[in-house]
């Protein structure tokens, strides 16, 4: 009897994650049909991400698949998101349901998004149900930042955070004895104007990776110096985006501390063009690879002299020696820019990407 070639897994994977099939439950469940070899790759592709909504009616299906005997997709679970619940208060049954979830045994990442407080005793449910999670995606609301920071810490298995408080008070600083997670390497921030400065303050070094989101250039640059000093030769990533203020603000970021870097994005926002110089000119890092700098506007009216000393800067290869890529993107895509005809030693360097021509 002829037995067709088997497609490898690795194969079946590429070809599910194409966006046609990703997107589609209906092409995924048709083709967990087509035989065997492909039953448990599509079941993972089905599977992997679940939605749910707290205390809702929404979930009985699942979570009666969930229990059954039978149930086949409990390892294919990767990532679960945990929406806010419909009701304005939580019946005492979601406890319940969210222990049921303890089943699915390969879940890395959690996203929890909700305005209102959760209970103190659900926290403690999820945390629990979770706990060996390696990313935790959290907008919550809390009584105090120093409750959200505890519920983070609760994950000991945490490598990625992107930590985010919704209208939650800044109140009395976290218990002394509080850790951090110590594998934790990727931390996203979505403000620095409460107790955020604890992160820094009990860093580790395989914490490589910081974004800050929201900084405010007219009050949040003491606070972002400290942040960048106190992590210092540790960061190997960074991501900085601000706030618009009014006014032609000083921007004195200082970059001097970070001289591990091999990524930096920037997004100055609405600010102007006279901050694009004197804010890399601070940069100390010759091993930077890739240097994004993410608002087209900035350049809007760029002088002849402030494009030649920034192609000076850029295209300095005793200073950023292993500079691969400098790109100029829009604010709110990834359209990319290309100064070639302003940047000429940068071009012939041939770090200058993106088709749109300044």
């Amino acid at each position: 009897m002829f037995t067709p070639p088997r497609i490898p897994d690795e194969v079946l994977n590429m070809i599910f994650e194409h966006r046609a099939l990703e997107n589609s439950k209906d092409l995924l469940c048709v083709c967990s049909l087509v035989c065997k070899a492909w039953l448990p790759v599509a079941r993972y592709h089905l599977f992997r991400k679940v939605v749910l909504h707290l205390d809702s009616d929404g979930n009985t299906t699942f979570l009666g698949l969930l229990q059954h005997p039978l149930c086949s997709f409990t390892d294919s679970v990767r990532k679960v998101r945990l929406l806010p619940a419909q009701s304005t208060r939580m019946s005492q049954r979601v406890n319940t349901d969210l222990a049921v979830l303890n089943r699915l045994t390969r879940v890395n990442a959690l996203c929890l998004h909700d305005q209102k407080i959760i209970p103190l005793d659900t926290l403690q449910v999820i945390s629990t149900v979770f706990k060996d999670i390696t990313s935790l995606t959290m907008m919550l609301r809390f009584k105090r930042s120093a409750d959200g920071i505890q519920f983070m810490s609760s994950f000991s298995q945490l490598e990625e955070v992107h930590f985010e408080l919704v209208r939650t008070p800044v109140g009395d600083p976290p218990p002394n004895n509080l850790s951090i997670p110590p594998k934790l390497r990727s931390l996203r921030l979505n403000s620095i104007r409460g107790h955020e400065c604890w992160f820094s303050d009990h860093r580790l070094p395989s914490m490589t990776t910081l974004s800050l989101y929201h900084i405010r250039p007219l009050n949040d640059i003491p606070r972002l110096t400290q942040m960048l000093q106190t992590f210092g030769r540790n960061l190997r990533h960074l991501t900085l985006r601000f706030d618009a203020q009014k006014g032609d603000l000083p921007l004195e970021v200082n970059f001097s501390y970070n001289t591990e870097l091999r990524y930096l994005e920037i997004d100055l926002s609405a600010l102007t063009k006279k901050h694009i110089s004197p804010v890399l000119a601070t940069l100390n890092a010759c091993d930077l690879e890739m240097l994004v700098w993410r608002n087209r506007k900035s350049f809007d009216d760029f002088s002849k002299k402030s494009w030649e000393d920034l192609d000076a800067l850029v295209s300095d290869r005793e200073r950023f020696r292993a500079l691969v890529a400098f790109e100029i993107r829009a604010s709110n895509d990834s359209t990319k820019y290309n100064p070639r005809a302003r940047m000429p030693l940068s071009e012939a360097r041939g770090v200058l990407s993106g088709s749109t021509e300044i």
